[in-house]
């Protein structure tokens, strides 16, 4: 028997049609069922009159060693489609492979992997470990392969798994789509390179990694310059790996110097939904005590002033610790200098009024209202001079609900009483104007401007008949 019988192929190029009902005959002879298991004599056809003129068209160097297409080439002519996909698949999955090996596994695995599992990842054959479907999203997240690319590989791996011989089922796939997604795959995965931007990251992570001594000043605004042109999809890798990196530097000053000049960076031309990322990661590090992870991954927030992008739990904590500091340095000797350390980590975690929880924002604000409002002395109205600058930062951000939050504040005794000094009462009238700028509603402006009014006798102008009548709506009186 001839190869073109094996193969139900006759010599003149024709394909059989009667070693396909032999082979049908054959199955049935057997008890096996016979329905959709090959390609109709039509459709092999097809693929035996164009596969043959694709191939020409392939470079010799391409077409060398690839067994895939052999074995293409034979599945599609005895009739499994279903198998020659698989083969041209499984070359796909080879070559994305090879893609994140030239990219750099660690700075792949940081993309592909993260969170807790990312420890299991480290040399290629890890790269099994991972789904089709996981390997081509994060190729496509680093640029290994276009978004045109990743939509068409995308379509056939549903195909592939819907109607390949992976998987069983009862569907057909016609001669042409075959012919259509072998290209695909040949011409633009497996004979295709990773993107410049994707091999500038991998170069700029290298360097980043190698660099012996602390970046200069000029070499920093190139790269400062450089990481402004990439997608903010590449940022959010290289944000990601070099997050890594410095928790990993262990004992490597050189390295987390020069990554804590340029995460800044990096850090602004990233996108949000990576930063919280990292602060639920940093939070992993301390539910699970890894205090030097933990402390590590505290100071890359700290220098990118990242901090409000730490898990809400987390700020919660941290909040609630600095605002015990900060009324622990107040009540303390030189709290004009201390308290400006616990004042100024307060802010970096307050950038919009929303970045206060709600489970602290009375303490907090009752805080900041005692250290504003001053302890009454005449040396600069009782207020550290540079807190004050941090004071009036946070309640400029506050909106309508948190300034009736400081209304309330001002009557707790521990502030009440503070009304009684000069000094205090002023500070107390231009913590009320500062407020009032951001205010929306139009009676709690009236609130405000009523006590401002009043505010040579703040105290007594709280207690009268006529003010509780107009604060009502906002303050519950007793």
């Amino acid at each position: 028997m001839s190869s073109n019988e094996v193969v139900g192929v006759q010599p003149s190029g024709q394909v059989s049609t009667t070693d396909f009902n032999r082979f049908d005959l054959f199955l049935e002879s057997l008890g096996l069922p016979k329905e959709n298991i090959l390609a109709t004599p039509a459709e092999r056809q097809i693929i035996q009159d164009n596969f043959p003129r694709y191939m020409m068209t392939l470079p010799q160097e391409l077409k060398r060693d690839s067994r895939y297409l052999s074995k293409f080439a034979a599945a599609s002519s005895i009739g499994l489609f279903d198998a020659a996909l698989n083969y041209v698949w499984n070359e796909v999955v080879l070559n994305l492979r090879k893609k994140t090996v030239i990219y750099g596994l660690e700075l792949f695995f940081d993309a592909a992997v993260g969170g807790k599992y990312r420890d299991l990842f480290e040399s290629e054959a890890d790269l099994a470990g991972l789904k089709d479907k996981v390997l081509l999203d994060s190729c496509h997240k680093l640029e290994l392969i276009s978004e045109t690319i990743y939509k068409k590989l995308t379509h056939i791996l549903i195909m592939r798994n819907d109607i390949g011989a992976s998987h069983p089922n009862d569907a057909n796939i016609n001669a042409f789509e075959l012919m259509g997604w072998l290209q695909t795959c040949v011409q633009e995965v497996i004979n295709d390179t990773p993107s410049p931007a994707a091999l500038q990251i991998k170069a700029f992570v290298e360097n980043l990694r190698n660099q012996s001594v602390v970046i200069d000043m000029p070499t920093l605004q190139h790269m400062q310059g450089a990481i402004k042109q990439l997608h903010t999809r590449n940022c959010d890798n290289v944000l990601q790996t070099i997050f890594g990196m410095y928790i990993g530097a262990s004992s490597n000053n050189v390295l987390k110097k020069n990554i804590s000049l340029i995460a800044p960076a990096v850090w602004i031309s990233s996108n949000e939904s990576m930063r919280y990322k990292l602060g639920v990661q940093l939070d992993g590090y301390r539910t699970n005590l890894h205090n030097e992870k933990f402390a590590d991954g505290n100071e890359f927030f700290e220098f990118c002033e990242g901090n409000k992008y730490k898990s809400l739990e987390a700020r919660v904590i941290i909040i609630d610790e600095l605002v015990d500091d900060l009324l622990s340095a107040h009540s303390g000797w030189d709290n004009f200098y201390n308290e400006v350390p616990p004042a100024r980590k307060l802010l970096s975690y307050i950038v919009t009024e929303s970045d206060i929880p709600s489970e602290r924002k009375e303490k907090l604000i009752r805080a900041v209202l005692l250290c504003r409002i001053g302890n009454g002395v005449s040396y600069n109205s009782g207020v550290s001079p540079a807190g004050r600058i941090v004071y009036d930062a946070i309640l400029a951000k506050l909106g309508d609900d948190n300034v009736v939050q400081l209304l309330i504040a001002l009557y707790r005794p521990e502030v009440f009483v503070l009304l009684s000094s000069r000094y205090c009462m002023l500070n107390a009238v231009q913590i009320l104007q500062i407020v009032r700028k951001n205010v929306v509603s139009d009676k709690l402006k009236q609130i405000l401007d009523y006590l401002i009014a009043n505010g040579s006798g703040l105290d007594k102008a709280m207690r009268t008949t006529e003010f509780k009548g107009l604060a009502a709506t906002h303050i519950a009186f007793s």
